[in-house]
């Protein structure tokens, strides 16, 4: 026999199969009821906590192109970091132009107060005078016509970016050095794209 307290008094229940079934489904609707508005609170914290991080600490992108090639890969994607405003030469920045609406993806080569010359007998890049060692690059190291001009001293606040792959990049070669205020980040990994 089954019995309830109600105001002090005893209540005895029959141990009806179907009375206590009907208990037992309402118990179990309450609880899924609960578990799923649980779930629904749970993924709009989550999706909550994805946009600030994608919107304030990192960020993505998709490359576009070879200019990075062989270390970047074109559709593959770049995953960048916000919040670190210091650049230094070999890091690989995500950036816009200002008149442009595409994101531009280089490597920095010169920082400010460094000097930037092409040897365009060589196809070398130099830096404060010196051939700079680049394992990373396709490809060749030249000035392009109607472009920067060399020697280029980089002022304070700028960087010199190029891409990778030399010979097709448009980069500080064809627009100058980039304002810091341009960048939006240093990019952290790749995800690689496989076709098949």
């Amino acid at each position: 026999m089954l019995a309830i307290m109600i105001d002090d008094k005893e209540i005895k229940l029959p141990e009806d199969k179907e009375f206590l079934s009907f208990f037992e489904k309402r118990i179990l609707q309450e609880r899924k009821k609960k578990s799923r508005h649980r779930l629904y609170i749970d993924l709009v914290i989550t999706a909550v906590v994805v946009f600030i991080i994608f919107s304030v600490v990192a960020g993505m992108a998709i490359v576009q192109g070879d200019s990075m090639k062989p270390n970047l890969t074109n559709h593959s994607v770049a995953l960048f970091y916000r919040l670190d405003k210091t650049y230094d030469v070999n890091d690989i920045v995500i950036f816009n132009l200002p008149d442009e609406k595409e994101i531009l993806i280089k490597r920095v080569v010169a920082v400010a107060g460094d000097t930037v010359d092409i040897d365009d007998k060589t196809g070398e890049l130099k830096v404060n005078g010196v051939v700079k060692a680049e394992d990373y690059i396709y490809g060749e190291t030249h000035s392009r016509e109607g472009g920067t001009e060399y020697p280029l001293k980089i002022p304070e606040g700028y960087v010199f970016v190029l891409g990778d792959n030399r010979e097709v990049a448009k980069d500080s070669r064809d627009f100058g050095a980039v304002e810091c205020g341009e960048l939006l980040g240093k990019v952290s990994f790749e995800i690689k794209i496989v076709n098949g």
